[in-house]
Formats: structure tokens, sequence, C-alpha cells
């Protein structure tokens, strides 16, 4: 498939080429690969927020399970530069997967809560190693004036499969391991999709090194974009199933509110992708923060289901949509030789934030309540609106 026109170019080569269903074609097996992975991902990190709750872990644990999954991703983000440079992209994303396919099953093993926190841990660590793969495979591959668009791709095919995920959960009359063995048997087709020679492979032989203070630096808003979109994903993905527990919602209640943001961050994500490609990524920042935050203060104005489906609907479509713009705002600023090391920065500047939402959440929690966690969503939120706000009217003033 070497130089064929639906190839993605090794690196140095321009950009993919082709129109917007040639690329798909092309990166069918790795889509579906991601659409499997976070099938399973969804339903796992569902079950083991709810099974916290029901178990009456003490919050300082729950937090602990929730954000040991992002505590490990810091691993998997540094072991997989390495591991790309001495085999491939295709060979490295299979070996994370089936890593991840262990951990899952170690919960239908065991329901230990301190084993969960290490298995977390490892589950976190495997598929933080697999996205850095993936997202550096693409990085390697795409223009900038496109970037935004193939990550908001990547990004919807992850939640489509995060959406099953959740709707999966309302089968949990079924038992708790076998939804485990089924979310482990998904990961596991995911590592056979991932080995496919349709997609050439970058070359990555003499990447430059970067610190993390060297990409905030060059790219400061994307990062702390990315920081955010940590924090938003983390704390509704991880922390929500969990809390809307604690509000007496049924499992059909939850799933639906759940399925509901991440369907709006579904349909929010190609809007969102051009309009980053079209236009300043700065404004569209402020302006999806602003509409993230009064999003999350719904729930405080109004009681019943209404008020939290409007909630999930307006904060998955504001929230889901950072990571693409976050990652095409930092990446415009890096040279091709530096986006697999960049690849793996902006999945720690991710995690920072990620890791942050579980544990402030269930802390919090505990001791203001559940509704609590809206305010706790809403303020980082607000705090990027208000600096993005600052940087705009700054900018304003010099030019005038």
């Amino acid at each position: 498939m070497h130089g064929d026109r639906g190839c993605v170019p090794a690196e140095g080569a321009p950009l993919i080429r082709g129109s917007m269903t040639q690329i798909l074609r092309t990166w069918l097996p790795v889509f579906l690969a991601l659409l499997l992975i976070q099938m399973g991902n969804g339903l796992t990190g569902s079950l083991v927020s709810i099974a916290g709750q029901e178990r009456a872990f003490p919050p300082l644990l729950q937090g602990l399970i929730l954000s040991a999954f992002f505590a490990g991703s810091f691993a998997g983000a540094i072991m997989a530069p390495p591991l790309i440079r001495r085999t491939s992209h295709g060979l490295s994303a299979s070996l994370f997967t089936l890593c991840l396919v262990g951990a899952t099953l170690g919960f239908a093993v065991t329901g230990d809560p301190w084993s969960w926190v290490v298995i977390r841990m490892l589950a976190g660590c495997a598929i933080t190693g697999m996205f850095t793969t993936v997202e550096s495979w693409l990085n390697l591959s795409i223009a900038d004036s496109i970037r935004a668009r193939i990550f908001s791709i990547y990004i919807l095919i992850q939640l489509i499969g995060l959406a099953a995920g959740q709707l999966l959960l309302s089968s949990r009359s079924l038992g708790e391991s076998p939804l485990f063995l089924f979310a482990a048997l998904a990961t596991a087709l995911a590592a056979l999709a991932f080995r496919t020679e349709r997609i050439e492979h970058p070359l990555v032989e003499a990447p430059r090194k970067m610190s993390f203070f060297a990409i905030l630096r060059r790219a400061p808003q994307g990062t702390a974009c990315i920081a955010l979109a940590g924090f938003s994903w983390a704390g509704l993905m991880a922390s929500g199933p969990a809390t809307l527990q604690m509000m007496g919602l049924s499992d059909i209640d939850k799933s639906l509110v759940m399925s509901l943001a991440v369907a709006s961050g579904m349909l929010a994500q190609f809007p969102a992708g051009w309009l980053a490609d079209h236009m300043d990524r700065g404004r569209l920042l402020l302006l999806l923060t602003a509409v993230a935050m009064f999003a999350a203060l719904l729930p405080l104005m109004g009681t019943g289901p209404v008020m939290l489906y409007a909630f999930a609907i307006a904060y998955g479509a504001a929230t889901f949509p950072l990571y693409a713009i976050g990652v095409a705002r930092t990446s415009e600023e890096l040279g091709q030789d530096e986006r697999t090391s960049a690849a793996a920065l902006m999945i720690v500047s991710f995690n920072i934030g990620a890791v942050l939402a579980p544990l402030a959440i269930a802390n919090v929690i505990a001791v203001l309540g559940p509704h609590s966690y809206f305010l706790l969503l809403a303020a980082p939120q607000s705090l990027f609106a208000l600096i993005g706000l600052l940087l705009f009217a700054n900018r304003k003033r010099a030019r005038s």
C-alpha cells in the first residue's frame, strides 16, 4: 500500500490526501479499535464508580480508585514514545491494548477496593499508552489546516464507544462480572483491529524531545485547555455515575443522563472542529467554556430530571470538543519532529486535570453534599473563560 492515494504519508510528507471519506476509509481499522476500546472503557468506568458508592467505600478510597486510572496514565504516556521507536505505531497500540484486556479482567476476578486501585492504575497506564501512540500516529500524518477536524472525528469515534458503554450499564442486573468480561472481550478484539497494513507508519527514529514546561511555554492556552478537558471528562465520566447514585436516580435515569452528555458531545465534535479550523481558536474556547460554566449550574436552578438532562446535553456539547481543539491549538505551535514527544505531554496535561477531578469531587461532596458536584464542574470553566476574556481584551487594546 506504499504510496497509494489513501495511505497516510510518512513523517515529512505533506499531509493526508483525499476526501474525508477516503481518510475515514484508510483509518477505519484504527477507528474501529478505538470504538471497541471506549465501549469497554465506558462500561468499566461506570461500573467501578457505581460499585464504590454501593459498597460504601470511604470517600477518600472512592476518589483514589477513580483517580488511580488517571495517575497510571502518566506512566503510559512516558512509556509510549520509546516503545514506538523500537517497534511501530500499530504494534505498540496492540501491546498496550492487550495490557488493558488483562486489567479489565482483574475487575471480574476481585472486588477488593485496594486491588481495584492497582488495577485502575494499570488500566490507565495501558489505555493512555495506546492513546499516546494513536495520537502520535495522527499528529505525524496530518496538516494544521485540517487537524481540528481529524481530531474531532477521532474524539467522535471514542464518544460513540463511550455512549454504547453507558447504554450497556442498564444491563447491570446481569451482574458485574459478566459485564467486565464483555468489556475485556471488546478490548481484545480492538487489539486485532490495530494490526493493519493499510496505514503507512510514520518515521519516528529521531524525534526531538520536549519537556512539559517547554510545551507549556510554547502553547500555554492549548496546554491549559487540554488540562481543562481532562478535568471535565473525568469529572463527568468518572464521578458522574456515583454522584447521580447519591442523588437517588435509577439505573435507567443514570444511563440516560450519561448517554445524553456523550451523545451531545458526539454531535458537537465536527461542527466545533470545523469552526476551530476556520476561526480564531482562542475565541472558540472562550465561547465553549462559558457555555459549560452555565450548563454546570443548571441543576442548581431547579429539581427533577429535566434540569439534569439539560445539563448533560449542554455540558457534553461544550466540553467534549475541548480536547480536539486544545490539541490543534498546541500542535500549530510545534514542528513535525516535536510531535511524538508532544503527544505524550498533551496526554500528561490531560491527566493532570483528570487526576484532580475525582479526588476533589469525592471529598467535597462528602462535606457539602452531591449538589456541590455541579459547582465544582463550573469553577474551572469559569476561570478559563475569565482568563480567555482578559487575554482577548488585552489583544484588542493592543491593536487599537
